[in-house]
């Protein structure tokens, strides 16, 4: 074989084991993001998480030490990207953002978000869990809070900026009250196991947002669905 045809072998070889092993990370966190939502993250099979992933506790411990860590990594990674796709990217890409809050709890209503009322919220359900036992878990689920509430607070300033948003409101004391009211509703839903309930408390929520509008700036929003 010349000599030269080695090195990119080598370097096709190596490639190949990275994209190997990205493959079973991505594998182990999802399964383990799957089996938290469904058990809590106290009651996680570890043993469950691997046949779920068609991995071996050996590829497990090559990319996690531990369960925590496991978990830890499989929460930032499954949030994070459904925070900023459902919230913060759409909240931060708006120049309507009651309009943008109204569209997001239309997809609530319709289903498209929380499809198993059974499972609920994983953030609010990791956030009761979790919280007042590992302070690692504690940290990450407040800084998405934080973010959250940053995103919802910038966007209402925006809208207050352009004439959008009423100026006499606080945009951080709305932003708070919004996400308080949002997790507290899908938490009657999960208990009640019916998107019912759900639907009362967002038609009372959308009069809400439609409330922060200017005056003569409260076009109808996605209030279809909302009491069906």
């Amino acid at each position: 074989m010349p000599e030269t045809l080695k090195p990119i072998q080598a370097e096709k070889s190596e490639d190949a084991r990275q994209i190997r092993g990205e493959r079973t990370r991505q594998a182990l966190l999802e399964a383990a993001f799957d089996e938290i939502h469904q058990h809590g993250y106290r009651s996680a099979s570890l043993n469950d998480i691997l046949k779920a992933a068609g991995c071996t506790k050996g590829s497990l411990y090559h990319h996690f030490p531990d369960k925590h860590a496991l978990g830890l990594a499989a929460i930032v990674d499954n949030v994070d990207r459904f925070m900023s796709t459902t919230w913060l990217t759409p909240l931060t890409e708006t120049n309507d953002p009651v309009s943008t809050l109204l569209d997001i709890l239309q997809r609530h209503v319709d289903g498209e978000i929380f499809t198993d009322v059974r499972l609920g919220c994983p953030l609010q359900n990791l956030s009761q869990e979790m919280s007042g036992l590992d302070e690692d878990f504690r940290t990450y689920l407040n800084g998405i809070h934080e973010q959250w509430r940053s995103a919802i607070a910038d966007a209402l300033r925006k809208g207050q900026d352009t004439g959008q948003v009423r100026k006499d409101i606080s945009a951080e004391a709305a932003a708070t009250m919004i996400i308080a009211t949002h997790q507290g509703t899908v938490g009657l839903i999960k208990t009640a196991q019916s998107t019912d309930i759900g639907a009362s408390s967002f038609e009372a929520f959308y009069q809400y947002l439609n409330s922060l509008r200017t005056t003569g700036n409260c076009t109808p929003g996605p209030k279809e669905g909302l009491t069906s």
